[in-house]
This record gives structure tokens, C-alpha cells and sequence, in this order.
């Protein structure tokens, strides 16, 4: 297992600290990467060579004001920002986007759900699979929890979807995080097993509300190697922390040996 952590682009001093901690790879919003100015993506880029590790994965695919349902997804607006990111992610090692974007995916009041499963797929077929084939990249689909999105909430759905796409580069990711919020297990990432290409961790039962999930502090503090292992059984190549940090120099140490020792 290859493991990467997610952090703004914005913040290429983080690349250093993330080696360091002896991740594989480094993780960023693909929003950020797209719509940011050159002088931003080139110190990214600077930071990622400097310390030898590539950005091999991005989140947060299509933002809430490009939404997707209800409208002409083929747009050319769509269509350039989506390029936009492919290209500038190739030059820093991207493979993986994952496609969580709630408010970009929701089905709008008055379309028919059945109506929008269908035109997620036509949109993932259609633009996304030939612009990413383009680019070598991988898009997988993030199912999420019902308070952040009304459609695709379990691995089953998101697997559905991306069997409807019907790509190879349309997968479906597993975040521990909205697992634990759909009722999904461990086993059914086994079961799904060659359908799954990317791993969110977290601390998904953390103590604190606020929080929602944090980076993994403690190997005890939830079953992060039963997590692991049933991706690597599953097939997945990669696995990133997504998470809320407080004191990112003092957690990613602590996260790198979690991971490590897994």
C-alpha cells in the first residue's frame, strides 16, 4: 500500500514535512489546482521536485458552481476546467481524482433521482473518462454521507454508478469516514474487490463532534489495519489521509508512524 495525505496546494511547505513523515505521495484539491494562479501550481511543483515526491492523487473533483445534474454537463466551461486540472496535475504525477462533490453531483428538486443517476453516468462517460484518458488519469467515485450529498452514499452505489459509466478509468473509492456514516463494512470492500482504486483514512469515531474525523494519532484508537488490509485485498494501489488537522507539523509525524506501522 502506497500511503499519500491531503493538503492544500497552497501550502507547498507541507510537501517537506509530509517526506519526512515518510509518506509515498502527497494528495490536493483538484479545485485548487485547476483554478489557481500559475505562480501557485509552479511552487507546488518546485516543493514536490525538491523533495522528490510526486502529487499522485487529488479530491474535491467538480466544485458547487459547476453543477452537473439538470444541466449541460458537456459544457465547454466544464470541459476547460476539467482539462485545465488534468493537464496541470500530469506534470506533478497525478493518477487519482476522486469525485465527491456533493454540490456539484446532487440531483436538484424536481429532476427525477432515477433521472439523475443516468446523467452522473452520461457525465462521467461522455467528458470525464476521454478527457482523463488523456491524461492517464483515474476518477473514482466517492460515495458520501446523506447530510452531504442526496445521491451515491454507500460503495454499492458507487460502484453501480461507475459500472454504468462503464470505464476502465471510472472506479469507486472507499473513505472510512463516510463508510462508517452508510453502514458499510470491511467486507464489503472484499467483496467489491477490483472495483475500489483509492483509500481515504481518518479517525472516523473521534471523540470530539466538531471534529468529525481526524488524522490517525494512535494505532488504537480505531482499526486502521483492518481498513488497510481490506483494501489491499481489494486491490487498491493507494491510500490518503483525509482529515481535519490542528497542528499539522506535530500530526503528520505521529499519522506517519500510525500508517508505517501498519
Amino acid at each position: 500500500m502506497r500511503y499519500g495525505v491531503s493538503f492544500s496546494l497552497e501550502l507547498p511547505q507541507q510537501v517537506r514535512m509530509a517526506k519526512k513523515a515518510g509518506f509515498d505521495y502527497v494528495e490536493c484539491g483538484f479545485g485548487v489546482l485547476s483554478r489557481a494562479d500559475d505562480a501557485a501550481v509552479d511552487a507546488y511543483r518546485r516543493a514536490l521536485e525538491e523533495n522528490d515526491i510526486r502529487c499522485e492523487a487529488a479530491n474535491c473533483f467538480i466544485p458547487g458552481d459547476l453543477p452537473i445534474i439538470g444541466t449541460d454537463f458537456a459544457r465547454q466551461e466544464m470541459r476547460d476546467y476539467i482539462e485545465t486540472g488534468f493537464r496541470r496535475g500530469a506534470a506533478l504525477g497525478l493518477k487519482t481524482v476522486a469525485f465527491g462533490s456533493g454540490g456539484a453531483r446532487k440531483v436538484p428538486a424536481g429532476v427525477p433521482f432515477g433521472e439523475g443517476f443516468r446523467q452522473l453516468g452520461a457525465f462521467l462517460r461522455e467528458v470525464v473518462s476521454p478527457l482523463a484518458a488523456d491524461y492517464g488519469v483515474t476518477v473514482v467515485i466517492e460515495p458520501l454521507r446523506k447530510a452531504e450529498c442526496n445521491i451515491i452514499h454507500t460503495l454499492d452505489e458507487g460502484v453501480m454508478l461507475a459500472a454504468l459509466a462503464d470505464r476502465e478509468n471510472i472506479a469507486c473509492l472507499a473513505d472510512v469516514y463516510h463508510m462508517w456514516g452508510a453502514g458499510d463494512s470491511f467486507d464489503d470492500i472484499r467483496r467489491l474487490r477490483g472495483c475500489i482504486a483509492h483509500g481515504h483514512i481518518s479517525n472516523p469515531e473521534t471523540p470530539i463532534k466538531e471534529a468529525k474525523r481526524t488524522f490517525p494519532l494512535d494505532r488504537d484508537e480505531f482499526d486502521y489495519a483492518g481498513f488497510v488490509a481490506a483494501l489491499e485485498e481489494a486491490g487498491c494501489p493507494r491510500c490518503s489521509i483525509e482529515a481535519r488537522v490542528y497542528d499539522f507539523p506535530a500530526e503528520i509525524k505521529k499519522a506517519g508512524k500510525v500508517l508505517r506501522s501498519l
